[in-house]
């Protein structure tokens, strides 16, 4: 694996420099785009992976055994978890993942096929997607394919997708696309902070995954070649190259726990889950795969998961043998996560990597993938254990939050766990995670929840055997604000915090195991998202505020971080009260064109129910030139797209149809 020194500015090298950038908001990319030119230094790579600790199961009892130690001390009357509880439940300033938001926030330039991506050579599922002269997009039910290789776009065919098919979004790997979805389950009733919904009907179900391969060999003419659905929520999907890996976890056995009524106490409730569980067996564990016939597909309703209720063994077979599931030394939550790999050409090949442990966020480099999961993130705490042992319930103070964080190796298809870890605080997204030479840094929030953050901290972490062991941290940034977007660049990282100013911080990481803040900006408002656009200049998107910390309207500014011990703001644009940079939840909707210095960035007008596609210039002293605002959409700007053609143009795909830009 090749590494790079970028140079900022006149001869100041961040590999000389060894610095972070750290700002409350949503972290950048790589610094390529940053900062000019790009010196090729000699290669390192990521240090061979070690994992002396990590082994798998001896056998299928072992495994079940396994999993019935670890969730015997969370059953309770309602089964694994406790009752639906509303009660300060956890929402990310920020988040862009569905993986979760999906959905779900990305980074410095565009990748391969259009889409803003957080790591370079790692392609995202998106909405949209381009080969430079075909653009294949999801429109409701349809998948569609348009040519825009002439003077005006020509749509060439309309593919219905199955019609239950949850959020779909789609990779494009040369002439395939690989359609992704969940036939999701709800949670819904009556209920509220503290309110309890005890209807079974609606509680959460099992989610599965389901992955379609669509053949665009002929593009008027597309087909369904492959369709495979797993058991278990997408929590993650990647392209490197001609691989396809998907992150699936799977959080709750498919066991018929009974639940408190009028003739059932809760005490006895709990005796009988308890009694369901011990008697469990490993295909009430295990995630389970089944495929279905590509020819039948297209049109026809998923309906429900093949995990279709608690009580009801998965259809399909097994994902993967009980020998290929591994487990940290010390036991890491009840639910199985499965790293499935295919190549698009030959996806019925797939290889499986099971891990027994919970999982809700995924960050991935070119050879590391790390998954993480925040501890206490649903914070009702005193109720489960009061309903666990039969008492009225009550609400205790929290401990302090944590997240463990699960390292693997990425080899072609091969996925292999290495590590696990805890860092103190909590990760807001894939965006506050970031793999250099090996080390992992991560910046968290630190305190009890995530609406108060006592402070926040940027923590190194490194593999050590089978464990990821911190070697340093640096922590007082943003005392009493809240995280609102980060930003890495090789050692230098930059965190933006917000409660009434923005601090903007560069934490210098040349010295793993001595991180420190080089400098600080502070100014009225915060950036959401954050992309180096060149020169050692910093885009930054977000809101203004007042000195109160209300948020008053749309904006975007320019930083100078050439002078990394005193970041500047050298330019700002103003867009009007009740409007959003849609980046701020999902960065997929931003481009940046370095050769043309050029922003295209997507508005949510409030007021007006309208979205609008903002066009900038940058000047090379880091002053911005307003060149159109236009209205794109409706209340949808999280579904436009623009993405960069070969020939210079830019694609806009909003209301289910594709426009050309010539800038």
């Amino acid at each position: 694996m090749r590494r790079t020194t970028a140079v900022l500015g006149a001869g100041l090298s961040v590999g000389a420099l060894g610095v972070a950038l750290v700002t409350t908001g949503v972290v950048g990319a790589s610094l390529a785009v940053l900062v000019a030119p790009v010196l090729v230094a000699p290669p390192l790579g990521t240090p061979p992976a070690a994992a002396a600790g990590l082994r798998p199961f001896e056998g299928c009892e072992e495994l079940r055994r396994w999993y019935v130690d670890e969730a015997m001390p969370h059953v309770g009357p309602w089964g694994l978890g406790g009752p639906p509880v509303v009660y300060g439940m956890r929402t990310a300033a920020g988040a862009v993942e569905a993986d979760s938001a999906a959905g779900v926030s990305d980074a410095v330039g565009s990748g391969a096929t259009g889409t803003n991506v957080q790591e370079a050579g790692v392609d995202e599922p998106d909405l949209a997607k381009t080969d430079g002269s075909l653009v294949v997009h999801v429109d409701g039910p349809f998948l569609v394919v348009t040519d825009v290789s002439g003077e005006k776009p020509r749509e060439l065919s309309r593919l219905p997708l199955p019609r239950a098919l949850g959020a779909p979004e789609l990779l494009l790997v040369g002439d395939r696309a690989v359609v992704l979805g969940q036939p999701s389950g709800y949670l819904a009733g009556p209920g509220g902070d503290g309110g309890l919904m005890l209807d079974r009907s609606i509680l959460p179900e099992p989610s599965s995954t389901r992955a379609l391969v669509v053949d665009l060999g002929d593009p008027t003419a597309p087909a369904v070649v492959h369709d495979a659905t797993y058991g278990g929520g997408l929590v993650s999907a990647r392209q490197y190259g001609d691989v396809v890996r998907l992150v699936v976890s799977r959080t709750t056995p498919a066991i018929d726990f009974v639940y408190p009524d009028r003739v059932r106490t809760e005490r006895e409730a709990t005796r009988e889950n308890r009694r369901l569980l011990r008697e469990s067996t490993v295909d009430d564990w295990l995630p389970r795969v089944s495929t279905g016939d590509p020819g039948a597909v297209t049109g026809q309703p998923v309906g429900r998961s093949t995990e279709q209720r608690p009580d009801r063994p998965a259809a399909g077979e097994r994902l993967m043998g009980c020998d290929a599931v591994e487990h940290p030394e010390a036991g890491a939550g009840f639910g199985t996560v499965s790293v499935v790999s295919f190549r698009a050409d030959d996806p019925a090949a797939r290889r499986t990597t099971g891990v027994t442990a919970s999982g809700e966020t995924v960050y991935s480099s070119a050879d590391r993938l790390y998954l993480a999961t925040t501890d206490q993130g649903w914070g009702w705490w005193g109720v489960r254990d009061s309903l666990v042992a039969g008492e009225p319930a009550r609400v205790r103070r929290p401990p302090p939050l944590s997240t463990r964080v699960h390292a693997f190796e990425l080899d072609g298809l091969s996925t292999r766990y290495v590590a696990s870890g805890r860092v103190r605080g909590l990760v807001v997204d894939r965006w506050s995670m970031s793999e250099h030479d090996g080390n992992l840094r991560v910046a968290t929030a630190l305190g009890r929840d995530s609406w108060t953050p006592r402070e926040n901290a940027v923590t190194v972490l490194a593999e050590r055997g089978d464990r990821l062991t911190e070697v340093g941290r640096v922590d007082g940034l943003g005392v009493d604000e809240q995280i609102q977007s980060v930003r890495w660049f090789g050692d230098l990282a930059v965190v933006v915090t917000f409660r009434r100013t923005d601090p903007l911080y560069a934490v210098d990481l040349a010295d793993p195991e001595a991180p420190r803040v080089l400098g600080a900006l502070k100014i009225p408002g915060f950036s959401s998202y954050l992309h180096p656009v060149g020169d050692g200049l910093l885009l930054g998107l977000g809101q203004h505020a007042d000195r109160q910390g209300v948020s008053r309207f749309a904006q975007a500014a320019v930083f100078d971080l050439r002078d990394l011990a005193r970041p500047d703001r050298v330019d700002t644009e103003a867009f009007g009260e009740g409007a959003e940079f849609t980046a701020a939840w999902d960065p997929r909707g931003f481009t940046y064109l370095p050769e043309r210095r050029t922003v295209l960035a997507t508005l949510q007008d409030y007021r007006h129910g309208r979205s609008r596609l903002v066009v900038m210039g940058l000047g090379e002293d880091g002053t911005l030139a307003p060149r159109s605002s236009t209205v794109v959409a409706g209340w949808d700007a999280l579904s436009v797209r623009t993405l960069p053609l070969d020939d210079g143009r830019v694609a806009v795909v909003a209301r289910g149809e594709v426009d050309l830009l010539t800038l």
